[in-house]
């Protein structure tokens, strides 16, 4: 790889670290900045079009809640100067408000593609979750 490759590789790297730090924080304005406006998203078979209606989503589902999503060994290919694929293996651990729901923990794989633009810089474009396990444990008392 060029060093100009490897540069565009760490901000693809930086992007996705943004997207884990702010959906953890519940920051969903400025998660909302990492999508594409016509972001696409499979997350575990539920399929999600378009960027704001991925951040009510999410909203919806982990508001409250404690979270913690990793992303780890990323496998990123550049196809050409504006657009680019990722593999991340990924672990998450969901613990919601409500006491009497389930914590769990996932582990899977995140299949991303990335767009640049020339204002806005790599944004996600798409985004698949592929889930391979997930922990159930019992409600906190």
């Amino acid at each position: 790889m060029s060093a100009k490759e490897l540069v565009e590789v760490d901000s693809i790297k930086r992007l996705k670290a943004r997207y884990f730090r702010f959906l953890d924080g519940q920051d969903w304005a400025s998660l909302r900045t990492v999508f594409t406006t016509a972001v696409f998203c499979d997350m575990a078979n539920t399929q999600i079009a378009g960027a704001d209606e991925w951040i009510t989503w999410s909203r919806s589902r982990i508001e409250g809640a404690k979270t913690v999503h990793h992303g780890h060994m990323p496998e990123i290919d550049l196809l050409s100067p504006t657009e680019a694929t990722g593999i991340w293996a990924m672990f998450d651990y969901i613990e919601l408000p409500q006491p009497d729901r389930p914590r769990r923990m996932g582990y899977g794989h995140y299949h991303d593609t990335y767009h640049k633009s020339s204002e806005a810089g790599w944004l996600i474009s798409s985004m698949k979750l592929v889930r391979i396990r997930v922990d159930q444990f019992a409600p906190r008392s």
